[in-house]
């Protein structure tokens, strides 16, 4: 498995953590990926195109690198492509400070 481990920044502070793992066939050579993870598998022809999110809070630990026991939010993603292969397993750390996620419902 190739694993990536990805700071989210701004103005040079860390907002997010996110550590994602992928086949290692996909991405041999994660210096390869560059700026943009799905823009490397869409060169590839292999976009993303369903995810499930699971959000929950959790608190922080030294190995995130977001200081200890914080509150964050985890937001953990599976991709799937198009023809329904599960690629994609990411974590993302968020800092409480940062992120604010809203969501509507409809009848």
């Amino acid at each position: 498995m190739t694993r990536l481990r990805r700071l989210r920044t701004a103005d040079g502070i860390v907002m997010a953590v996110e550590n994602s793992t992928f086949p290692t066939a996909l991405i041999p050579n994660p210096l390869a990926v560059g700026g943009s993870l799905y823009s490397f598998l869409e060169q590839r022809n292999l976009s993303i195109m369903r995810a499930l999110q699971h959000f929950r809070a959790v608190n922080t630990s030294d190995e995130i690198g977001i200081a200890p026991h914080d509150a964050l939010l985890l937001i953990t993603r599976v991709g799937y492509t198009a023809d329904q292969h599960l690629i994609e397993l990411t974590d993302t750390y968020c800092r409480n400070d940062y992120y604010d996620f809203v969501a509507e419902l409809r009848k």
